[in-house]
Order: structure tokens, then C-alpha cells, then sequence
């Protein structure tokens, strides 16, 4: 499939301080894997493009300004990793006006049960 070079969605991954800067490290790690897989494997008609980590509503504010005034960005593909409150969005997102989708998933492709108790 061809891929159209006029066009991007935006990889956005949310996370929170919270978690300390190692595992905000392994956040950013796993997305750039993820992105990677998604634009060389999956076919996709158009590139996904990784933005930095989100973990403030200041931050998810201007994102979503820069994706509204940004003609070649046609939506975000948030993902968020581990927790990211949801009042932190609720800025960025009253003022988007372009797609959301939220990728749901682990980033391992299976569930370590044997260290869940």
C-alpha cells in the first residue's frame, strides 16, 4: 500500500510524574517501539509520527492547539501507557477539533502472570 506523504497522525502517549523519570524513560522506549512496528508492518495508508510524552494539562493543551493548526495532521492515536488522569485532558480536548482514538493495549504480548501474585 502506498503511503501518503501529505498526511500524518500523531502518535501521542500520556503518562503522569507520578510513575518517576525511569519508567517515563521506558514509556517514550516502548512508544517508539510500538510506532515503529505500526508504520513498518501494519500496512498503514499514512505515517504515524511519535510525539513527546504528555504527562500535564499545559503540555495536552498545546498539543492539541499545534494538531488543530497543523494542516498536515489528520488526528491523534493517543496511547495512554499507564495512568494518565483524565482531568489532565480535559483542556487539550474541549479545543480539538480533530479525530481522537485511543490505542488500547499492553505494550508486552502477553500478561506476566507469574509475578501478579
Amino acid at each position: 500500500m502506498e503511503i501518503c506523504q501529505n498526511y500524518e497522525v500523531w502518535f501521542v502517549i500520556g503518562s503522569q510524574h507520578l510513575y518517576g523519570e525511569e519508567t517515563l524513560r521506558q514509556v517514550q522506549r516502548h512508544a517508539e517501539t510500538v510506532v515503529a512496528g505500526l508504520n513498518n508492518d501494519a500496512g498503514l495508508p499514512l505515517k504515524l509520527v511519535l510525539k513527546p510524552l504528555v504527562t500535564s494539562p499545559d503540555q495536552i493543551l498545546a498539543l492539541c492547539r499545534d494538531a488543530n493548526y497543523q494542516p498536515r495532521c489528520l488526528g491523534l492515536l493517543t496511547w495512554l501507557h499507564t495512568f494518565s488522569p483524565a482531568k489532565i485532558w480535559i483542556g487539550g480536548l474541549n479545543i480539538l477539533h480533530k479525530p481522537l482514538l485511543q490505542f488500547h493495549t499492553q505494550f508486552n504480548d502477553k500478561v506476566p502472570w507469574q509475578i501478579m501474585g
